[in-house]
């Protein structure tokens, strides 16, 4: 059998008068969209680590977020549908005990989410207003649904957590962030958003809602359309994702 060719590309981005290296190799043949996660968590947790550092050095300024504090795991948190796929690939690869109680956990956040009246908003989240968004995160705050992935308060995939998982950090007191009190509440600019830019690719929206769901609705999409992934080669997933990137520059790939 032949080895799998490989493409690699070597991409430089701008951040804060800092430039972050990275270099993303993905395979040369057609792929779904999902396959450049791994890559892309890496530059995720680039961009942040570089915003992370500047805070250090200011004086009385520091990240609160922390192991132990759920807070935002209880937070409407919109994914793409490849990282749906993705997530429903780590459930299904867990042993079979903690397979079911996972899957159980999704279904009844599932259940509860739909019970409320708030499940049409929340599967159409890029088409509200900015006053429907705040008034939709508020809401679904209330209901308390914990994320399945959650346990004794801290994130049990912490490793292939959700793009805008890793892009939300805050420097004001946790408490804050407990009672949702959105005018104290205090995050981190991050000027580069990789969740934004992966969700606005084309090949990326999924069937039948907008091109966003809400994590605790992941399994259930899934299993409703399994064939919805759009497959295209490695180079052009890159090529598009960092075309979208105002602040990329991205020399040709090259063969590996």
């Amino acid at each position: 059998m032949s080895e799998r060719k490989m493409i690699s590309a070597n991409v430089e981005i701008g951040v804060g008068g800092e430039k972050l290296k990275l270099k993303l190799v993905v395979p040369a043949e057609e792929i779904p969209p999902e396959a450049m996660l791994p890559g892309l968590h890496q530059l995720a947790n680039q961009v942040v680590g570089s915003v992370e550092r500047k805070v250090d050095r200011i004086d009385g300024v520091e990240i609160s977020c922390r192991k132990g504090c759920g807070a935002c795991c209880r937070q409407l948190v919109p994914i793409s549908p490849p990282e749906a796929r993705l997530l429903h690939l780590i459930v299904e690869s867990l042993p079979r005990e903690a397979r079911v109680a996972m899957k159980r956990r999704f279904k009844d956040a599932a259940l509860k989410l739909q019970d409320s009246g708030l499940l049409d908003k929340t599967m159409n989240y890029s088409t509200l207003t900015e006053e429907e968004t705040l008034g939709l995160i508020r809401e679904y705050f209330q209901l308390g649904i914990a994320c399945p992935f959650l346990e004794d308060e801290s994130c049990s995939i912490h490793a292939h957590r959700p793009l805008i998982c890793r892009e939300y950090l805050v420097i004001s007191p946790a408490k804050h962030c407990a009672d949702l009190d959105q005018n104290k509440i205090q995050r981190l600019d991050i000027p580069v958003s990789i969740a934004e830019n992966y969700g606005a690719m084309d090949g990326v929206g999924k069937k039948g809602f907008d091109r966003y769901l809400p994590l605790i609705m992941a399994l259930e999409w899934v299993e409703r359309f399994p064939d919805d992934a759009s497959f295209r080669p490695g180079p052009e997933w890159v090529k598009e994702f960092f075309e979208g990137m105002s602040k990329s520059n991205i020399p040709d790939p090259d063969s590996v």
